[in-house]
């Protein structure tokens, strides 16, 4: 009996060690597999993020290129290649990113090191083609480095879908070890088995916490308006630690006052109807961190239901301060090409005073000479002058006016600022043979917002035709600006006889850094920046389109650009 019972001890022994055994191995396995994920994870999380900042590089030379900075462009350029280098050389580089890189229709690589061989040369040189290259191939050249970010990113997703393939074989041979230990070993053991599987069912969970290196803040509250969840990004965005935000009605100290009433209501909406007002598209406004600073957002919402029921909302929020900077930056370098048409407008204004000026200068001087002159006629010819050096001085008095910026909305008329920004451009327009023309509804067009930005976007609108017509050398050269409303929209349409814009063409005009324009005669901004003062500081629309359009009985056929502004009173 003893040895019987030996015997079975001795089974027993052997059988729990080798479920043991069997345990150990698939955790052995489990735990390689999502340490092997883990570490994949990171490394394509590198070159993502590497591939990500060469789209950024990319901008950054031909920013740094426009403004010949070439500490910073070298510095960009240098990195750009280094990242390259990097990404090409890898031992394991995905055959979906070869593609992209080596194979046609893309041949990323060569496309790539020409973008930096420009940036180079254009240190060594500054050559006018070099810019012009870097310039035109900067938005295509970001759109296919995109594609191989993207690349990487399936591939990410592939692997990891891969790996939670084997991991959830793994947990289905565990239970089934498991069981069989569960019908073959005492019932305590059977608890602690139990136990683990719970056990690795938690560190299963637990590896989908990966989203807390998610690029952007997520934020989590329950139907009791308690933060649930506030990510790491939450915490480096706001200031404020998961400790200090969650569990709590804490949600004031992140939004500003003037978007609490909206908030509040918008949350009460959600829970008493279960839809979100605004879950199809992000929305931008502001944010405030712990020290008081308010910053631009882009916020996105999501919903769901959770295990009691009860429903959350998923704020999933980006920082886009950066952005908003680097749209000012691109809005000033807009002001400045416009100032460079504004100092030809300068000149041709004041051609016309100053000869008039030398002419009664000149004549008093030989009349003096001659003694054919009385003190009544030299009066006369001093207050000419001065009449002459106060248009002058009024014309300075404009030209500084225009490029004043708005702090603030105002009240003012839209037909009166049509009437200056043509009068700063008369005479360069004459002095080019241009007729101009403005026809408007006999009745009053007030609008609230900022004149001088609306002014520059309508001269944006009258040196593009110049050029046009210039360029094209056409006959008839005529520029109509049309004022009038739509129900209650305000229309203003600028439309020239430059025959129009190719159709290849017409749906990229606005895109930044778009010229057709030869070599350094455009930035390819003018265009953009309209269409974004006009549809961000307006609220408004910018279009274009080809048509004939009458005046005086004539047709002409040209591009005609429209603006539309809905009616707001201050």
């Amino acid at each position: 009996m003893m040895q019987a019972h030996r015997q079975e001890v001795f089974d027993f022994t052997l059988r729990y060690i080798f479920a043991l055994s069997i345990i150990a191995i698939l955790s052995l396995l489990a735990y390689f597999n999502l340490s092997y994920l883990i570490g994949r994870q990171a490394q394509f999380a590198k070159i993502i993020n590497i591939s990500g900042r060469q789209r950024m590089l990319s901008q950054q030379i031909a920013l740094f290129s426009i403004y010949y900075k070439t500490k910073a462009l070298k510095k960009a350029k240098n990195e750009m290649a280094k990242n390259h280098r990097f990404i090409t050389t890898l031992p394991d580089l995905p055959e979906s990113v070869q593609r992209i890189f080596f194979n046609a229709p893309y041949f990323l690589d060569k496309r790539v090191k020409q973008y930096i061989q420009n940036a180079e040369i254009f240190l060594s040189t500054r050559g006018g083609k070099n810019l012009t290259y870097i310039l035109t191939n900067a938005q295509p050249l970001q759109e296919e480095l995109n594609k191989a970010v993207f690349a990487f990113q399936k591939e990410s997703e592939r692997l990891t879908e891969e790996i939670e393939s084997k991991e959830r074989m793994i947990l289905l041979l565990t239970f089934l070890t498991l069981f069989a230990e569960a019908l073959f070993i005492f019932r305590p053991i059977n608890r602690k088995f139990r136990e683990r599987s719970r056990a690795l069912s938690q560190e299963k969970q637990y590896a989908d916490t990966i989203t807390e290196s998610a690029p952007a803040a997520i934020i989590v509250i329950d139907d009791a308006l308690g933060v649930r969840r506030f990510n790491h990004h939450a915490e480096k965005i706001f200031g404020y630690s998961k400790s200090q935000m969650i569990g709590k009605n804490s949600l004031y100290n992140i939004i500003p006052p003037q978007y609490r009433q909206g908030h509040d209501k918008g949350v009460k909406d959600f829970f008493a109807t279960g839809k979100l007002k605004h879950e199809t598209r992000p929305l931008e406004m502001e944010a405030m961190r712990k020290n008081g600073d308010i910053f631009p957002i882009r916020i996105s919402f999501g919903a769901s239901s959770i295990e009691s029921g009860s429903r959350i909302v998923v704020a999933n929020i980006i920082d886009i301060t950066k952005e908003r900077e680097q749209e000012r930056k691109m809005q000033q370098q807009s002001r400045i090409a416009a100032l460079g048409e504004m100092i030809g407008n300068i000149a041709h204004q004041w051609r016309q005073p100053l000869s008039s000026i030398r002419t009664v200068a000149s004549g008093i001087k030989v009349r003096k000479k001659a003694g054919f002159i009385t003190d009544e006629e030299i009066i006369k010819g001093v207050e000419k002058i001065n009449e002459y050096t106060e248009y002058l001085s009024d014309t300075i008095d404009d030209f500084r006016n225009f490029f004043r910026e708005d702090r603030k909305p105002v009240s003012f008329e839209i037909d009166q600022v049509i009437a200056k920004t043509v009068s700063l451009t008369e005479a360069s327009f004459k002095h080019n043979h241009i007729e101009t023309a403005i026809i408007k509804e006999d009745r009053s067009f007030r609008h609230c917002g900022y004149p001088n930005e609306l002014a520059q976007v309508i001269l944006n609108l009258f040196n593009n035709s110049k050029s046009i017509l210039l360029e094209r050398k056409v006959e008839e050269k005529f520029v109509l600006v049309s004022l009038f409303k739509e129900g209650g929209t305000i229309i203003i349409e600028v439309c020239d006889s430059a025959k129009g814009v190719p159709e290849e063409i017409i749906m990229k005009i606005f895109d930044p850094y778009f010229t057709t324009r030869h070599k350094a005669q455009g930035t390819g901004m003018g265009l953009y920046m309209s269409k974004q003062i006009v549809e961000q500081h307006f609220h408004g629309l910018l279009t274009v389109q080809n048509r004939t359009f009458t005046y005086n009985g004539k047709s002409y056929k040209g591009a005609c650009f429209r603006i539309e502004l809905p009616e707001k009173e201050c």
